[in-house]
């Protein structure tokens, strides 16, 4: 059974989770503040083997190319957020942050590959529509949605390469498609469930 802990970080409030299993860990989504993160890690004792990230965007990404030089584990991404990564010095300068480079080299995912780190072997599900190459994380303790869906909300579509139509198109086929108890665990804000969103998410409707 996978452990999921949860790291509130920086001006965005990224969730940035650790999962936990077999004594490895898999940081998904590492916002900034990365002392913060850091010091989490060292207090934790966590022996991390890989980086998921849900996308490109800056809070989900930016201390990814710290973490992964420090630890020497590899960064996934999909293979349609390439143009999204490369803005990201571009919207670390819009936002004021810092920026830590590139992570170098990128473990791209294709839609139909699982991913296989250490312990891991993970499903996970292609969700566009808030960025080109949106993943959403499937483990035995719910799925990591990133910023498809939120608790009441949905991710913003009027950044680069968003789309409304599209992101409720992955909502309704890739998300809403999973039983109702399935947890998700969104990049912003409390937990919540499929069936939760199906019934009461004002943006995107079950029918």
């Amino acid at each position: 059974m996978i452990h999921v802990d949860t790291l509130i970080t920086g001006v965005f409030q990224t969730n940035t989770y650790f999962l936990t299993e077999s004594g490895e860990t898999l940081i998904i989504d590492p916002g900034d503040r990365l002392h913060k993160i850091e010091k989490y890690m060292h207090d934790m004792r966590y022996n991390p083997v890989g980086i998921f990230c849900t996308h490109a965007h800056l809070d989900h990404i930016v201390t990814a190319p710290s973490l992964m030089k420090k630890f020497n584990i590899p960064v996934f991404l999909h293979e349609m957020e390439k143009n999204v990564l490369e803005s990201l010095p571009v919207m670390c300068r819009q936002f004021h942050m810092p920026y830590y480079g590139q992570p170098d080299p990128v473990k791209w995912l294709r839609s139909e590959d699982r991913l296989m780190i250490g312990h891991f072997d993970l499903p996970f599900r292609h969700t566009p529509g808030h960025t080109p190459g949106g993943l959403a994380l499937m483990t035995d303790v719910g799925v990591f949605s990133g910023d498809t869906i939120f608790y009441g909300s949905v991710g913003r579509t009027d950044f680069p390469g968003g789309n409304g139509e599209i992101l409720e198109k992955s909502i309704r086929s890739q998300i809403y498609t999973l039983e109702d108890e399935t947890v998700l665990w969104p990049g912003h804000g409390p937990k919540t469930t499929v069936g939760h969103e199906k019934k009461y998410n004002p943006y995107v409707h079950a029918f």
